[in-house]
């Protein structure tokens, strides 16, 4: 068995593990602002040109899915730290910038429902993925004494009955975070599944998938039963993956991008509605002009944001002050552990959360 297999099998991420995932991790991330920039004025009243919108469509079954698989590859080992400190955990990485964002982004779109009400913070925005993987992670220790495949048939029958909304949504990315932890359960599965010939044998279908969703568009998305392309397309890009880190070929910026994925996700789609907007003061209409401008200047503040993410207030953008949290490392972190920040004691899942 590979090492890569072996340490998903553990749940125990080897460092070569943990640098495919974070460039495939900042791959997705990477595509995602590429999406919203020239999705961004469309909200606004623009047209996408259909070449762009094509591509992007191509890449929508895959993009979100491989964010929710790479996740659930975690999962066990997150699972294996006692409960309190696991919430925290999840609150101080997850909870918490989801929160300061959603506030961010009622300032500078507006929301239909008052501060106060709970709708206000029901996968909100473009927000909606850290609302989806928070709602897994807090489900997932009530469910770790299932098989594992019972979360995953659980939440595709529950798609298949639901109709299309948020709830359907937030039922067929369950399928992918899952899928996740299954074959972090099952290495030999994931390897065998990652073997060249099984890639070869994967790489049509998912080919075939991708333009069929650049044809058709969203017409194809969120389908349950077309979840197993969508697999197939991850596992592709999970081999390339691994292909690219065992040849010594890391592409750093990506795994930077993947290693600081919070920090791309939630910060770059602010900065694209201003820089959207400074534009448009400018009467720069141009699609073409504002899509790559909001992703060269999303791609470099939210760089800039990484470098200042150690110091304070930034870091408290992206993660719970520690003195939230402090009642969790005093009573449930060894006194043989080094004290420190909760970031330290309650580490924050690699994925973007």
């Amino acid at each position: 068995m590979s090492a890569d297999a072996g340490a998903v099998r553990t749940g125990t991420p080897s460092k070569a593990r943990l640098h495919w995932m974070d460039m495939l991790r900042g791959s997705a991330i990477v595509l995602v602002m590429i999406w919203h920039s020239s999705a961004i004025p469309v909200l606004y009243g623009a047209s996408m040109p259909a070449p762009v919108r094509a591509v992007n469509m191509f890449f929508l079954p895959f993009r979100m899915p491989t964010l929710m698989f790479l996740s659930g590859l975690l999962l066990p080992a997150s699972l294996r730290k006692p409960l309190p400190v696991y919430y925290a955990g999840k609150f101080a990485a997850i909870g918490w910038p989801y929160l300061i964002f959603v506030l961010l982004d009622r300032l500078l779109q507006g929301n239909d429902n008052p501060w106060w009400h709970w709708r206000a913070y029901y996968a909100t925005s473009y927000l909606w993925f850290l609302f989806f993987i928070g709602v897994y992670y807090v489900l997932a220790p009530l469910l770790r004494r299932l098989p594992p495949w019972a979360p995953i048939v659980a939440a595709a029958v529950i798609g298949l009955v639901l109709e299309s909304g948020v709830e359907e949504r937030l039922a067929y990315f369950a399928i992918f975070f899952f899928l996740g932890r299954w074959a972090a359960l099952r290495g030999d599965v994931f390897e065998r599944l990652t073997r060249t010939r099984a890639l070869v044998l994967l790489a049509l279908p998912s080919a075939a998938f991708g333009l069929a969703s650049a044809y058709w568009g969203l017409a194809l998305a969120y389908k349950v039963w077309l979840a197993p392309l969508s697999l197939a397309g991850i596992l592709v890009l999970v081999g390339i993956a691994q292909r690219i880190e065992r040849r010594g070929r890391q592409l750093p910026w990506l795994t930077k991008v993947g290693r600081n994925s919070i920090v791309y996700y939630v910060a770059h789609f602010p900065v694209m509605v201003l820089t959207m907007h400074a534009l448009y003061a400018f009467d720069v209409r141009s699609q073409v002009v504002v899509a790559l401008v909001d992703l060269a200047v999303a791609g470099l503040v939210c760089t800039v944001l990484v470098l200042l993410r150690p110091y304070r207030p930034v870091t408290w953008l992206f993660e719970a002050p520690a003195v939230l949290t402090a009642w969790v490392r005093r009573r449930y972190v060894p006194a043989t552990e080094p004290s420190g920040s909760v970031r330290q004691a309650v580490p924050a899942p690699p994925a973007v959360h």
